[in-house]
């Protein structure tokens, strides 16, 4: 983490929320009400009435829709109000700000509430409206303001909605922010900054932050999962990075950022029309967004000054994250310049922040769950048959899966297979019956080290059926033995003949065993009357697993294969390992 300084400001993008309240019961929408019927029928926008606010001009527009709310039986709610309306109308009070672009906007649905409220269904009948409980606990009545908007402060929707209110002729008392009931809350949130073009590919590349994010932490099945990767735009035309998003539920993310709550989606992506831009048009370059994602958990955030603060923090210590992820491979600074792109709403500015910028420390969270595959899959002689079942199921496209249809699969008893989910509890999640492993990351390292036993155990038969073959046509023992080896590590035994110089052991599990591999082989060797020297000045490779960044052999393969554990090392010549 960094102390507070000046780095480049994120912006407010899209906004959702509830404003709830009921200290004037209906009297907000009486006053709406009574003002779509004096001017007949709604304010549009030949006679939108312009305000001054938030430091621009705004046209405010009104206009009202029929509800399918019936109106109370005997024309009086349960708290008293009498409402003598055949209809039940709902209104949509519009506020644009007068610019070029024209993206700057809210919109707030006002809508009334009151306990016992019905709904005329299409075929003639009455249906029950379940109230929020807050309502249905007192007797009284309220109303509901709908928010959405864009590219305004997530803090000012309230002080526009009381201008706005004020201007078409509604007081702006009714929506003083002491009126917002408790239950008030946040749907949607984003925020943003533009990167161009030419900088923006290592934050949604293969080993970017968004790809890496979605596969080290989503779980393989619990909940929802989400990675995007679409490279092409609107058009069909190539387009890398036009739409990547991650998303990811509050669980994952604490894995990242312990201190966070919210679950967020984490996206890049272009305008439909990039391409057809000039590269001096804004819209021609990228947006990083984190959004709010309340459908992603079961709490809610409420729609009050702390949790838009909170909110706020949370959405730029994420965007910070990820452009220092980013940047540490690139040249995507924290700071202003030639990497970011003013537009229309984004300044692509610095700004004082007292926002952490932290690192995402995804290379801690991959090792650590590569060394949880290893414990279960290649330390201590590998997996027990229903252990190995168990994740190869698991690893098998098949949807949510229970004990209990494990169990079935391969006719194994239940408890047998619980007591292998409780041995692999750091590396399955097993909650309300359903088994998952704990990470796509993890799915795929589990995946190829399953493949990796069974290309073992496939080696193992072949070896001696290789012996067997060999047998048959004659040949002496020790040369059988000899090709039995070089089977058994999958060694190319027509090289032998012709020596290459390399022994390639593959894929070795235990380094401790190279030493005793290259004995036995050059024990076979020599007893089949091969020249001694031509063994010993041969050079071995193999391929290890890496657990930790340690290296006791030197690499000559730097690059990480898609599983991301296995490496090649030199050994050296033969002769020192014999």
């Amino acid at each position: 983490m960094t102390d507070a300084r000046r780095i480049i400001a994120p912006v407010c993008h899209e906004f959702q929320a509830h404003w709830n309240a009921n200290d004037h019961g209906l009297s907000p929408w009486f006053a709406f009400d009574r003002v779509v019927k004096d001017v007949g029928g709604g304010i549009g926008d030949d006679d939108g009435v312009q305000i001054d606010a938030l430091g621009d001009t705004w046209t405010v527009t009104l206009q009202y829709q029929e509800s399918a709310v019936l109106p109370p039986v005997d024309g009086e709610t349960s708290a008293g109000t009498d409402i003598e309306h055949e209809t039940i109308r709902e209104f949509r009070l519009n506020v644009e700000a007068n610019d070029d672009v024209g993206q700057r906007s809210a919109n707030y649905h006002i809508r009334p509430r009151w306990q016992g409220m019905e709904a005329e269904t299409n075929d003639g009948r009455r249906k029950d409206i379940p109230v929020p409980e807050w309502l249905a606990n007192h007797e009284t009545d309220a109303i509901n303001v709908r928010i959405s908007g864009s590219n305004i402060p997530f803090d000012e929707y309230g002080t526009l909605l009381r201008e706005a209110a004020d201007a078409v002729g509604v007081s702006r008392r009714y929506f003083k922010q002491k009126h917002r009931h408790r239950t008030s809350n946040i749907q949607d949130a984003a925020r943003y900054v533009r990167l161009h073009t030419d900088v923006s590919g290592p934050v949604f590349g293969e080993t970017g932050p968004l790809v890496t994010l979605a596969r080290v932490l989503e779980t393989d099945r619990e909940g929802y999962r989400k990675l995007v990767r679409n490279h092409e735009d609107y058009h069909g035309e190539n387009l890398p990075g036009y739409y990547v998003t991650a998303t990811l539920g509050q669980q994952r993310v604490q894995e990242v950022m312990p201190n966070h709550k919210l679950p967020v989606e984490c996206k890049h992506y272009y305008a439909k029309d990039a391409l057809s831009r000039a590269m001096s048009d804004p819209l021609r370059h990228p947006k990083l967004e984190v959004a709010y994602q309340q459908s992603r958990w079961d709490e809610s955030l409420d729609y009050t000054e702390e949790e838009i603060e909170n909110l706020t923090t949370e959405l730029d210590e994420w965007l910070f994250a990820i452009l220092n992820d980013a940047g540490s491979s690139s040249d995507i600074p924290l700071r202003a310049g030639s990497a970011y792109v003013k537009d229309a709403y984004f300044d692509a500015e610095n700004g004082m922040t007292d926002a952490n910028v932290v690192t995402l420390d995804l290379v801690e969270i991959k090792n650590e769950q590569q060394s949880i595959v290893h414990k279960h899959t290649l330390a201590n002689g590998g997996v027990s048959p229903v252990e190995g079942e168990i994740l190869g199921t698991l690893t098998a496209d098949g949807g949510t899966v229970s004990p209990q249809d494990m169990a079935e699969q391969h006719d194994r008893h239940e408890d047998s297979v619980y007591a292998a989910l409780k041995r692999m509890h750091d590396l399955v999640q097993h909650e309300y019956g359903e088994v998952s492993l704990k990470s796509t990351y993890q799915a795929e390292l589990v995946a190829d080290a399953l493949e990796h036993a069974q290309d073992a155990v496939a080696r193992g038969v072949n070896a001696a059926a290789e012996a067997k073959e060999a047998a048959q046509r004659g040949l002496d023992e020790n040369t059988s033995a000899f090709l039995a080896w070089c089977e058994k590590y999958g060694i190319e035994r027509e090289a032998m003949g012709d020596y290459d110089g390399t022994i390639d052991l593959g894929e070795i599990e235990d380094t401790t065993d190279v030493r005793e591999i290259i004995r036995e082989g050059y024990r076979l060797w020599t007893e089949m009357n091969r020249d001694p020297a031509e063994f010993r000045s041969a050079k071995v490779k193999y391929d290890v697993y890496e657990e930790s960044q340690a290296m006791q052999l030197r690499s000559i393969d730097n690059e990480q294969t898609e599983g991301g554990h296995w490496r090649t090392r030199m050994a050296g010549r033969a002769h020192t390992l014999i």
